[in-house]
């Protein structure tokens, strides 16, 4: 007897990305009773290593609480503990750095080498490529803020900003709000008051950070950032803003490469939209595996983020979990940054006054030095975090989609004290 055609509907299965359910219907005959798979059914990708356990950490204890907390909360997330001699412990990635079900892939995981935008944490990079040509702490603690600007920019700046200088700026204590509403530096500098919080405040800015690609280019590369200056000095400031920002771009972009990126052979990119043979501004930092950024664990539909600023500005580089784990390690080698440098940034002295660092309680031994970045267009994001425990060992967490529901903090410090041996 031959059975009529009928419609069998497939409830059961693995989703895009692993998350609800996937539902595809196909007409069977008894000789034709299997659903065909598609590229949508994929598990998961996940794998956890622990490579060493020290006197201080339980690497297992630790990765297992990563596991338990953050599996299931983010399209991909990577996470590297590092022990205080600067070997890796071990690792826990979960997820997908491109979802599987995206039309124009089969799927890629998200591991340790992919480059995901890291953000704010970039603003540790600016933080030890200022430091690492200013070891002179008088230039640092003494030397105005103006006098380093570009010189029409130095012309329009408010007077209130006279008694700003780089540890002031470092420090977030330079009268900057959060961020400036869109208006040109410029503009926001010759403002003051008017627009800004109390000088001496310690308060998030990220536009702090920015005036530091313009101090540091006038630090590292004063003779051809002044050719530049000179050059436009008559032009109409729409232009001259242009092309000193151009200039201040390529100069920082160079020295992060040279004073950074190669001697610890690590990499970046500026805007994951350009080729592996990008123009003038990303060429120091060569194109590689770079995620797609998501909304949600559930998004089946990434995005590469766009490069806004054009010029790796505050939150402008992308990165892999590897090489920012690489970094962290860094600030601990004295071949890399002098320690009393390093002293500025991480401290137990007054937190008030760190460059670069926050710092966070929670840890049973003592505070944590922390930084996060978030960076996203519309509902698609990335985010990353880097912490350094008491003990000196650290951790570095990379993800290509929101929190969410997750605290990644909580999680990491939660996970320290549970490994502390």
């Amino acid at each position: 007897m031959v059975i009529p055609f009928k419609l069998v509907a497939l409830v059961l299965g693995v989703a895009c990305g692993g998350m609800g359910f996937v539902g595809v219907i196909h007409a069977t005959t008894p000789s034709q009773n299997i659903v065909q798979a598609t590229k949508c059914d994929l598990a998961i990708p996940s794998k956890m290593e622990v490579e060493r356990t020290t006197t201080n950490i339980n690497t297992q204890r630790f990765l297992n609480k990563i596991a338990t907390d953050l599996d299931g909360k983010f399209k991909g997330y990577a996470v590297i503990l590092t022990g205080a001699d600067g070997r890796r412990l071990g690792f826990r990635r979960a997820g997908w750095a491109v979802d599987p079900c995206e039309s124009d892939s089969d799927g890629e995981a998200f591991d340790l080498d992919t480059e995901t935008a890291i953000g704010s944490v970039t603003k540790l990079f600016t933080t030890v490529a200022v430091l690492k040509v200013t070891t002179d702490s008088n230039r640092i603690e003494r030397t105005p803020m103006t006098a380093y600007l570009p010189f029409r920019w130095r012309r329009m700046a408010h007077p209130y900003y006279e008694t700003v200088t780089t540890a002031t700026l470092l420090q977030h204590k330079a009268g900057f709000k959060r961020d400036g509403d869109g208006e040109h530096i410029s503009t926001r500098l010759s403002k003051g008051r008017e627009l800004n919080t109390p000088i001496g405040t310690r308060t998030y800015s990220n536009t702090t950070i920015g005036i530091f690609h313009f101090l540091y280019a006038r630090y590292a590369f004063l003779s051809p950032y002044h050719e530049t200056e000179v050059k436009y000095q008559n032009s109409p400031i729409d232009t001259y803003n242009t092309e000193i920002q151009k200039r201040t771009s390529h100069y920082f972009n160079l020295g992060l490469y040279k004073r950074i990126f190669l001697p610890l052979e690590i990499s970046a990119t500026c805007d994951p939209r350009e080729s592996r043979f990008p123009p003038d501004r990303n060429k120091y930092f060569p194109f590689h595996n770079v995620a797609r950024s998501y909304s949600s664990r559930t998004d089946q539909s990434g995005r590469l983020l766009s490069n806004v600023t054009l010029n790796c500005a505050p939150g402008g580089l992308y990165m892999s979990t590897k090489d920012l784990a690489k970094f962290m390690s860094a600030l601990d080698d004295p071949q890399f940054l002098d320690h009393r440098q390093r002293d500025r940034m991480i401290n137990n002295g007054n937190a008030d006054n760190l460059f670069g660092f926050w710092t966070r309680s929670g840890a049973e031994d003592g505070r944590s030095f922390v930084h996060n970045g978030y960076r996203g267009e519309g509902d698609d994001a990335s985010i990353a975090w880097v912490i350094r425990f008491p003990s000196g060992d650290h951790a570095v967490f990379t993800a290509n989609s929101p929190a969410g529901d997750a605290d990644v903090d909580a999680t990491l410090i939660a996970a320290y004290n549970d490994a502390r041996l």
